[in-house]
């Protein structure tokens, strides 16, 4: 084996010994509910974020996902946090007016 092939297949075998980059560290996120709406969803959710969301109205409202992967009861002026769920598309609605829904787009 030359010289050259030698370099080359250390440089190789360093590179499978390397550590993995570390994971994305999970992100905040905010939906604001006001006049009877859910604010616009965050792009880019990934599983592990958090989600803040701000009830600014003046009636309790929640943020109840069909699959039953989170809830937050927020009476009026409250706040409360989720922590966003695996990937794929997460619909919600307030337990107290269904009209209200929205959903989560949830990427890897």
């Amino acid at each position: 084996m030359g010289p050259f092939q030698s370099f080359a297949t250390a440089i190789a075998s360093a590179a499978l010994l390397a550590p993995a980059p570390a994971g994305a560290t999970p992100r905040g996120h905010v939906v604001v509910i006001a006049n009877m709406k859910f604010g616009p969803m965050p792009p880019h959710l990934k599983a592990g974020d958090t989600i803040v969301w701000i009830n600014k109205d003046i009636i309790r409202h929640t943020a109840t996902a069909k699959d039953q992967t989170f809830h937050v009861d927020l009476p009026p002026g409250g706040r409360g946090k989720t922590v966003v769920p695996g990937p794929g598309r997460h619909a919600f609605y307030c337990v107290y007016h269904p009209t209200m829904t929205g959903s989560l787009s949830v990427f890897k």
